[in-house]
C-alpha cells in the first residue's frame, strides 16, 4: 500500500503556504498529543506521523527535497536522510517534560539548525513543549456517616450534617431507609477543578435499635402485652404503630405467643407500597393471684398443656 503524502496528512495542498502548513500542524498536534490522549496508540501514532510530515514541509531545504523525490529523499537505501532519525517523542509528554528543557532532541538531519524541538519552540513557545489547558477535573467524593433514630428511618427526615470540620449541609433521609444504607447526594462533594464537576457525598445511615420495635425488612414486630381476660373472652385493644395507635381485635381464646397483622402499617417498600406491622400477643399474670381464682383457672385445663411435647420424648 502507497504511504500517504505529508501534505495529505496535514491536510493541506501541496503548493501551501508556510503560514498554512502551521496552522494545520499546530490544530493536529493539539488533538493527537499523547498528553490528551493517554494510553491511545493510535493517537500516538497519529501524532507521530503528522510530527514527520511537519518536520520535513516546515524546513524549506527538505520540503525542496521531498517536493523533488517524495518520501524517497528521507530513506536511507536511497541515499537520503531520515528526518525523525533518533527523535526522542518523549519530550513533547508531561513525563519527558518532568526533567526541564535543557536537553534538546536533534532531527537527526541537516538543514534545519537547533532541531524539532525549535518547531515546537516557534509554534507553542520556548522549551520544546506544547503547553495544553488542563482538562476539567472531576471533585473527589466525600464519604461520612449518619447515626438517626429508628421513627426517622421509617417516616423519612430532613436533617442537617457536618462535613469537613465544619460545612454544615442539609440531607433528606428517604422514607424507608435501612440500617447500613448510602445515601449518595450528588454534587455535594468536593469541589471540581477547572470548571469541572463537584464529586458526591455518600452518606453512610446507622439507625438506632427502637426500645419496642423491630425492623425486618419492609415489616415491623412487636410484642403485645394483654390480660388473662383479653385473652380469654377477647378485647379490642390499642395496638402501638410506628404511625401512631390502631384499634384491632383480640380474638376470644387467643393463647400466649399467637402473632396477628396489621396489612400496610410496616415500612414503605421502593415500590411504594408498605409493609405489614405483626403483633404477637405476651399474657401477663398479674403479680399476686388468690389461690382459690388460680384453682379456678387450673380446672378449666381439659389436658395438659404440655401433651404434645411428650409425644416427641
Amino acid at each position: 500500500m502507497a504511504e500517504k503524502d505529508y501534505y495529505e496528512i496535514l491536510g493541506v495542498k501541496k503548493g501551501a503556504p508556510e503560514a498554512e502548513i502551521k496552522k494545520a500542524y499546530r490544530t493536529l498536534a493539539k488533538k493527537y498529543h499523547p498528553d490528551r490522549n493517554k494510553g491511545n496508540k493510535e493517537a500516538e501514532n497519529k501524532f507521530k506521523e503528522i510530527s514527520e510530515a511537519y518536520a520535513v514541509l516546515s524546513d524549506k531545504e527538505k520540503r525542496e527535497q521531498y517536493d523533488r523525490m517524495g518520501r524517497e529523499a528521507f530513506n536511507f537505501g536511497a541515499g537520503g536522510q531520515n528526518p525523525f532519525a533518533g527523535f526522542d517523542f518523549s519530550q513533547f509528554t508531561n513525563r519527558g517534560r518532568r526533567g526541564g528543557g535543557g536537553r534538546r532532541a536533534g532531527t537527526g538531519g541537516g538543514g534545519g539548525g537547533g532541531g524539532f524541538t525549535d518547531i515546537f519552540s516557534d509554534l507553542f513557545g520556548g522549551g520544546g513543549a506544547i503547553e495544553f489547558e488542563q482538562p476539567p477535573q472531576r471533585g473527589h467524593d466525600i464519604n461520612t456517616e449518619l447515626m438517626i433514630g429508628f421513627r426517622e428511618a421509617v417516616t423519612g427526615a430532613a436533617m442537617e450534617l457536618t462535613i469537613n470540620g465544619g460545612g454544615h449541609i442539609k440531607v433528606k433521609i428517604p422514607e424507608g431507609v435501612s440500617d447500613g444504607q448510602t445515601i449518595r447526594l450528588r454534587g455535594k462533594g468536593a469541589p471540581g477543578g477547572m470548571g469541572g464537576p463537584a464529586g458526591d457525598l455518600n452518606v453512610l445511615v446507622h439507625v438506632r435499635p427502637h426500645p419496642f420495635f423491630e425492623r425486618r425488612g419492609d415489616d415491623i414486630h412487636i410484642d403485645l402485652p394483654i390480660t388473662i381476660g383479653e385473652a380469654a373472652r377477647g378485647a379490642e385493644v390499642d395496638v402501638p404503630t410506628i404511625r401512631g395507635a390502631v384499634r384491632a381485635r383480640i380474638p376470644a381464646g387467643t393463647q400466649g405467643g399467637q402473632t396477628f397483622r396489621l396489612s400496610g402499617k410496616g415500612v414503605k417498600k421502593k415500590g411504594g407500597a408498605y409493609g405489614d406491622h405483626y403483633y404477637r400477643v405476651q399474657i401477663v399474670l398479674p403479680k399476686s393471684v388468690p389461690d382459690d381464682a388460680v384453682q379456678k383457672i387450673e380446672s378449666q385445663y381439659s389436658e395438659n398443656p404440655r401433651a404434645r411435647l411428650n409425644t416427641a420424648l
